[in-house]
């Protein structure tokens, strides 16, 4: 069935977020389809009064059938295959990344395409680990080309090649939770900022003075610095090419700590970049068998000063048994 043209928005990418604002205040926003870019602009879809029209921004095909019972209906696999098909992924814009048990790989490629095809993804990853202190993901391109894509959440656009850069929408309710806390006229260091993670919604949906997003790795860095104009939030984000443990500041209201390997080892970092008092946002990994006592004795064998644990939560599932968990932390100088 072809597609027919419905009408975008064409709008500067540093505009974007002017625009994506006003069109859901508006309730214009066409859920069915896909933001994407070309050159310098955005094209947004929208139900009614765009300055174009297309129809190749479509966000999946419309059908009465779940898009799993589509995938597996066409798919020419053996039942049991069919079986051992993933029936979760992860939709980062428009890159879709999967993972496939070893007795699927020899079809890898007809199953990323179906996957694609009935997704509305130009693009499928299969997804392996995260590794390294600069968080690059292992993953094989099984189907398209392009790896570079923008991804939309709660209304931040987030611009990323899902190639080289992680990117995890489980954590999106904490995302969303930490612009709640968010003061006015505060001033935060986000110790592990990568593409703009914690900084872009605290920026978008806060009102912070000023947030000193340092990351470490140039490829994320890079992509942070196009996600603050893409976001037009230059006013209040500061990026800092740097390890966070050669950044001198002090006088901080709130400081993020993002990361998953052993980040323990930052906490005195993270206590120096505070005032007289002030707040931690602690992510660290814990056994299920040992919470919350374990991420109690990281706190209290690496934190000198007068602390307390003012909320402890499991944010999502990181490996069999051991969740990613967050403590608030407020410190007392």
């Amino acid at each position: 069935m072809d597609r027919k043209e419905r009408p975008v928005l064409r709008v500067p990418k540093r505009e974007g977020q002017e625009h994506l604002k006003r069109l859901k205040e508006e309730n214009r926003l066409d859920p069915e389809r896909k933001i994407s870019e070309e050159g310098d602009d955005l094209l947004i879809p929208v139900t009614e009064g765009g300055n174009e029209e297309r129809c190749d921004l479509e966000k999946r095909i419309p059908s009465n059938k779940p898009p799993f019972h589509q995938i597996k209906q066409k798919l020419d696999l053996p039942d049991e295959e069919k079986e051992k098909l993933p029936d979760r992924w992860e939709m980062i814009g428009e890159v879709l990344l999967i993972k496939l048990p070893k007795e699927l790989q020899y079809r890898k490629e007809r199953i990323a395409e179906v996957y694609a095809e009935k997704l509305g993804a130009k693009t499928v990853m299969l997804q392996g680990s995260i590794e390294g202190r600069v968080r690059e993901p292992i993953v094989e391109k099984i189907y398209g080309e392009e790896t570079e894509t923008v991804h939309v959440e709660n209304d931040v656009l987030y611009k990323l090649d899902t190639a080289e850069l992680m990117f995890s929408s489980g954590n999106i309710d904490e995302r969303i939770r930490i612009t709640e806390k968010v003061k006015r006229n505060e001033v935060i260091v986000d110790m592990f900022a990568g593409i703009g993670y914690f900084s872009l919604p605290m920026a978008v949906h806060g009102d912070p003075k000023k947030i000193h997003a340092l990351e470490i790795n140039p490829k994320a860095f890079r992509y942070l610095q196009e996600n603050i104009e893409l976001n037009d939030v230059q006013d209040t984000v500061e990026p800092e090419l740097t390890d966070n443990r050669d950044f001198s500041f002090t006088g901080a209201d709130r400081v993020m700590m993002g990361y998953l390997d052993e980040t323990w080892k930052y906490l005195d970092k993270a206590v120096g970049f505070l005032g007289e008092e002030g707040t931690i946002h602690y992510h660290t990994t814990c056994k299920d068998s040992e919470y919350p006592e374990q991420v109690e004795n990281e706190l209290k064998e690496n934190i000198e000063e007068d602390f307390s644990i003012r909320d402890l939560r499991e944010i999502k599932s990181y490996a069999p048994h051991v969740f990613h968990v967050v403590a608030t932390v407020r410190i007392e100088k």
